[in-house]
């Protein structure tokens, strides 16, 4: 398979995005100057530039992989492989975090919060499907949408690549519907016209369509995601698209490297680094001071992440490659 160098750039883009949302934007008891927390809670919009290059890569990765319906379990257990040895640890790493606080009071929390049942949930990522219950970690949910989108490609991948217009036509009309028709935030339809940003860029670059479908799909996608989600939205998916078109040989080094790990930065960082930040944040006062321990939270996010990575990351991408569709 070709590689899309651009990808790995994208990924670490937007889980430093997130990160500096996070940190900036949701950490009780720091406050920002307010231009400077305008500024990264646009970071919140990374979440969206994942969504575009799930939809990019996975159809990428089953073309060139001659993905059929018959490989389907085997595409699910590779994408399960990959994921889940990283989205478990971080649980566990949660679980083993509130255990120390409630055993040695350490801030707030109620023993009550963590049952049995809401951890179970998230073992098939169903917490949003049960409104009663809390994600452990709140980017989670992004797993949840990105899981059901795993699940509906395995099916709808071959009208994407099939040569009859009507049927490529289907499948648009499918992304569309299901958007309009299922507009809950907490499910994949509304996010459907996003990761169709991806899916045309694949198509286009595999040769599957031509100009005039591209540009029609594209605009389509802008009008709606600018109508029935946001301006941001709809600018944030758009350029990450043109992005991966155009730049798809570009490799940042800095960025391409820390592209690695980008999917353990983005699990833990509301764990350790905003643990960094809550208990610096007592001891800070002046803009320079915050920005300091902004920086320690960085840091200890990404040593963290690296470590994770190497430890249990990388070896499920090892596992999840031998897997042949």
């Amino acid at each position: 398979m070709k590689q899309v160098n651009i990808i790995d750039s994208l990924r670490s883009f937007a889980a430093i995005s997130v990160c500096l949302f996070h940190f900036t934007c949701t950490v009780t008891g720091l406050q920002y100057p307010a231009l400077m927390s305008k500024i990264f809670s646009y970071g919140q919009n990374g979440v969206l530039v994942f969504f575009v290059i799930s939809g990019f890569i996975i159809p990428w990765s089953m073309y060139y992989k001659n993905y059929h319906l018959g490989s389907m379990l085997k595409f699910m257990a590779k994408r399960l492989i990959r994921l889940e040895p990283p989205y478990l640890a971080s649980i566990l790493l949660i679980l083993i975090i509130a255990f120390i606080k409630t055993r040695f009071h350490i801030g707030i929390h109620s023993p009550e919060e963590i049952t049995a049942a809401r951890i179970g949930l998230h073992f098939g990522y169903l917490i949003n499907f049960f409104p009663e219950y809390k994600w452990l970690n709140n980017v989670y949910w992004t797993l949840a949408i990105e899981f059901q989108y795993y699940l509906l490609m395995s099916f709808m991948y071959l009208l994407f690549v099939h040569k009859s217009l009507w049927l490529r036509i289907v499948a648009y009309l499918l992304c569309f519907g299901m958007a309009w028709a299922i507009p809950a935030a907490s499910h994949f339809p509304i996010y459907a016209p996003l990761f169709l940003f991806g899916i045309s860029v694949f198509q286009y670059k595999s040769n599957l369509i031509g100009m005039l479908e591209f540009g029609i799909v594209m605009i389509a996608c802008f009008v709606y995601n600018y109508a029935a989600m946001s301006t941001v939205a709809a600018c944030f998916g758009l350029a990450t698209a043109l992005v991966i078109l155009f730049f798809s040989e570009l490799k940042i080094p800095v960025l391409h490297w820390m592209g690695k790990m980008s999917y353990s930065i983005y699990l833990i960082h509301p764990v350790v680094g905003a643990a960094v930040i809550n208990i610096l944040s007592r001891y800070v006062h002046t803009t320079a001071q915050k920005l300091l321990i902004l920086l320690a939270g960085l840091i200890v996010t990404f040593v963290s992440s690296y470590i994770m990575y190497l430890l249990i990351e990388k070896p499920s991408k090892k596992l999840s490659s031998k897997i042949k569709l």
